[in-house]
């Protein structure tokens, strides 16, 4: 059978390849690739072609037949383990699974569903202080600084970052559990959340409210407990 040739002015490129180049592309990135950064970087394919090719990578690494999967996270595409893998994996470089803490999960729940929030808003939500939380969600880069809200004080602002997406599996914030679904908030801060928020009890989306934003120039500041 013949293979499907791509042409330009300066490149013959069979699927095939095109295939290959994605596939090598996607196994050695750190992080996921968008299908904008894939056509930027293979400029001798359209987007339709390349969309075409992961489509066929998809299908060959998929979790039913392959120990290999590839994801659509954080709005790319990632190699990945299968999940049922993870104990050998575990095994072979001697590592322990990455776990997040109650009280951490929790704060991050709340910057998550809440976002953007200050870390006034979730500490009145969790009922203690959430600055070292907060620091460290910041430290993993679960978190970011938006900016400062335009309020006595310009409390910082926070909000979740691709990483957190990638870390969870995530393509979007739309892909999130409703909060009726969710369960490992406190039953107290999971109570007081719903009634903040008691338009998330009929609505399966998660919320994103707007709020004035003064941004900055600096995500890190060396205060984030503000």
């Amino acid at each position: 059978m013949t293979e499907t040739l791509i042409t330009t002015s300066t490149t013959n490129m069979t699927a095939q390849q095109l295939t290959k180049i994605l596939e090598a592309l996607i196994f050695t990135a750190p992080k996921p690739l968008t299908l904008l950064q894939l056509t930027e970087i293979i400029s001798e394919a359209s987007p339709t072609e390349i969309e075409e090719a992961l489509s066929a990578l998809k299908a060959r690494y998929h979790p039913d037949t392959s120990g290999l999967w590839l994801c659509e996270v954080a709005a790319g595409y990632q190699f990945r383990s299968h999940p049922d893998t993870a104990p050998w994996l575990f095994k072979m470089n001697k590592a322990k699974p990455v776990r997040l803490g109650r009280a951490t999960l929790e704060t991050l729940a709340i910057v998550a569903y809440r976002q953007p929030c200050t870390k006034p808003e979730v500490d009145d939500i969790r009922g203690v202080d959430s600055g070292h939380i907060l620091r460290q969600l910041l430290e993993r880069n679960l978190v970011k600084i938006l900016g400062k809200r335009d309020e006595p004080g310009n409390p910082l602002i926070y909000g979740t970052t691709p990483e957190f997406l990638a870390f969870f599996g995530l393509r979007s914030l739309g892909e999130m559990p409703t909060l009726r679904e969710f369960t490992e908030l406190g039953e107290d801060s999971l109570q007081k959340l719903q009634e903040l928020l008691p338009e998330q009890k009929d609505n399966n989306a998660p919320i994103i409210q707007a709020s004035p934003i003064i941004h900055t120039d600096s995500e890190h500041p060396s205060d984030a407990s503000a």
